[in-house]
């Protein structure tokens, strides 16, 4: 332990950094797989859940999390829905405006930025970023259901899709 810094940080960090990749290798590819639309909804989902359980021990109201969660769930699913969906002879492909796979990417740099947050809050220990620590849990957990109401939503019309050329 290195100033209150310990190795879920490290996890938070590793987890962070999974998510901004595979969300630039996302919006590299035309296609997607299944797993690469929920991979990096999953680690930005880890991270909400590991800084919210961080705030859990600092008495913070559950509730507070789950409708962060919630929110973003509905935003995610509400982008997942006006995504372009085309279908070529092999299979659907997603089709995504520039501003779209930037938009993607901005998410998981806020995940990513989120734990730069409660990093800093940890190794400073100041009473004063508490409030900094809870509203980074809050924001991870906001682009964590962001990402996977978006990934859900989008394999759901995607499935649809591959079913009705068939």
């Amino acid at each position: 332990m290195i100033h209150n810094l310990t190795l879920v940080h490290l996890l938070l960090v590793g987890a962070a950094g999974s998510c901004i990749y595979l969300s630039l290798r996302e919006v590299r590819r035309r296609y997607i797989s299944i797993w690469r639309l929920f991979a990096p909804a999953f680690f930005a989902l880890f991270v909400g859940i590991v800084l919210s359980l961080l705030q859990f021990a600092e008495r913070q109201p559950p509730w507070l999390f789950g409708a962060s969660l919630a929110g973003g769930f509905v935003v995610g699913a509400v982008r997942g829905m006006t995504i372009g969906i085309q279908h070529d002879m092999y299979r659907p492909q997603v089709n995504l405006t520039h501003a779209a796979k930037l938009l993607l990417l901005w998410v998981a740099i806020v995940v990513g930025a989120t734990v730069a947050v409660e990093c800093l809050g940890a190794f400073f220990a100041l009473p004063d970023l508490e409030i900094f620590r809870l509203g980074a849990a809050l924001v991870a957990m906001l682009c964590g259901g962001a990402m996977l109401g978006r990934s859900l939503l989008l394999t759901i019309r995607l499935h649809r899709a591959d079913r009705g050329s068939a």
